[in-house]
């Protein structure tokens, strides 16, 4: 089973990306960055040669999601609500017992092997989920459908893998773990990862 991968992308907009990064450094250079690791994140999952689907935010940004990335990309603008409800809705998006896969554009570290790692979780009928340092994750996937993990969780704290362990858990699901990566969303984290001197 070779999983559909859903990245999700903001539109490249000064002050609507990685805000906490932008706090620290400037609006301009966040942005920068922003697209220095949008175009890792694609480039991985084009090596990989997976289907995939960009789902940006926000829903009018398809011109600009276009003038960025060209035609080579499936793009469709992402649900309304939360990113649990974003989530969910992107899962829903591909046919029941296939593969899937969703990831951002915020984790430098994140490449093709490792995707592909991902995808032979999911082949075997498991839930592949990538910690990040944190306290979130930065990969998640199985067969669809996934059980119920992305409702009702408060995003953006440390306690989002805790809490989507603990339903895992809960609804009897079998999941691996990848290796803990960083997210980039502060200066010390794009220095840590070499994106900043």
């Amino acid at each position: 089973m070779t999983p559909t991968v859903a990245v999700f992308l903001k539109a490249p907009r000064p002050g609507a990306v990685k805000t906490r990064l932008a706090a620290e450094i400037g609006d301009r250079q966040a942005l920068r960055l922003y697209r220095v690791m949008a175009s890792r994140t694609l480039s991985a999952v084009g090596e990989t040669g997976f289907d995939a689907t960009v789902w940006f935010a926000p829903a009018d940004a398809l011109p600009e999601m276009r003038r960025w990335l060209g035609d080579r990309w499936d793009l469709r603008p992402q649900a309304s609500g939360d990113l649990g409800a974003r989530l969910e809705a992107a899962a829903q998006a591909v046919p029941a017992g296939s593969g899937w896969l969703a990831i951002g554009a915020d984790c430098p570290r994140l490449d093709a092997e490792l995707l592909r790692v991902a995808a032979a979780v999911v082949a075997g009928g498991e839930i592949a989920l990538g910690p990040s340092e944190d306290g979130g994750y930065y990969l998640i996937g199985g067969p669809t459908p996934l059980p119920p993990v992305f409702g009702g969780i408060a995003w953006s704290t440390h306690g989002v893998l805790q809490e989507t362990r603990a339903r895992l858990t809960r609804a009897g699901a079998r999941w691996r773990e990848l290796p803990t990566l960083r997210d980039v969303d502060t200066a010390a984290d794009a220095r840590a990862e070499g994106l900043l001197t």
